[in-house]
């Protein structure tokens, strides 16, 4: 029998941690080869497989494989939900400075301002969020740990997840960017379908 490795795949675990796993396909006996693995997967047995294996239409390997490709850490669980601009309404009319809140929201770039280039640098622009127009945050970027959003303008949407803290100017989001020390939630800006973080 000759077995050739074919297509690996990334299963993420808990803490961080990732496997991988390499599917094998046979270039042997190929009547012979589905048999024994869907008696295998018929035992219980859930395996993964590569997209070429005779394992990768059987059921229990496709939730499986379901399971794995949908799975996502809190950190990147934001990217893939919509736009919730109602819990900054209410942490803007809760008018409490001390409280901070991990917020994913939408809106327009209303104002393009000059970089803050005291300590840590920083893109900043004025956001109107979405559905609720007496609101306008200002978005504060880090660049040293994120790349710059080139060429940004006015009147274009974007979406932004990060750390929400009231001000009587409406509002700053920060923490747009991966925190290299993981002590804190990541997060990103995604402007015309690109993500900065």
């Amino acid at each position: 029998m000759n077995y050739h490795l074919t297509n690996s795949i990334a299963i993420p675990l808990t803490l961080g941690v990732l496997i991988f796993v390499t599917g094998c396909s046979h270039a042997g006996n190929a009547d012979q080869q589905p048999s024994q693995n869907q008696s295998q997967n018929q035992s219980g047995n859930s395996q993964l497989a590569s997209p070429n294996s005779p394992l990768a239409n059987s059921k229990s390997n496709q939730e499986t494989t379901k399971n794995s490709a949908s799975y996502t850490d809190k950190k990147r669980q934001a990217t893939n939900i919509q736009c919730n601009n109602a819990v900054i309404n209410q942490a803007y009319q809760a008018k409490n400075p001390s409280v901070k809140r991990q917020v994913l929201g939408c809106g327009t770039v209303i104002k393009v301002l000059k970089d803050d280039n005291e300590g840590s640098r920083h893109q900043k622009f004025l956001v109107k969020i979405d559905n609720y127009p007496n609101i306008t945050v200002l978005i504060a970027h880090n660049i040293d740990l994120a790349p710059r959003i080139e060429g940004i303008e006015t009147k274009n949407p974007i979406r932004f997840y990060g750390e929400y803290i009231y001000n009587d100017k409406g509002g700053v989001v920060h923490w747009t960017h991966r925190d290299p020390a993981s002590r804190h939630q990541d997060g990103w800006l995604e402007y015309q379908g690109q993500q900065y973080h």
